[in-house]
């Protein structure tokens, strides 16, 4: 079973803010070989702006924070 996606903050991100994300999303993606429309990625990019939006806007951080993220994926352990 599936657990339903949380709702995220309503704030505008910057260019430069997407560009980051866009960065991190693309090569998470990549490594886990998810297809960018997919449910694994959907819930990756939910993670990665609601860690982004939380103060982490280090691009570094943010790729540690995805990897963590898609191992619990990979085991199951929604959050």
């Amino acid at each position: 079973m599936v657990a339903p996606l949380r709702a995220t903050q309503c704030l505008a991100l910057s260019k430069a803010d997407m560009e980051r994300l866009q960065r991190v999303f693309d090569a998470l993606c990549l490594e886990q070989g998810w297809a960018r429309d997919g449910e694994r990625a959907r819930r990756h990019a939910r993670m990665l702006i609601d860690d982004y939006l939380a103060g982490n806007t280090n691009e570094k951080r943010l790729l540690i924070a995805g990897r963590a993220f898609a191992e619990r994926l990979q085991r199951g352990q929604f959050l």
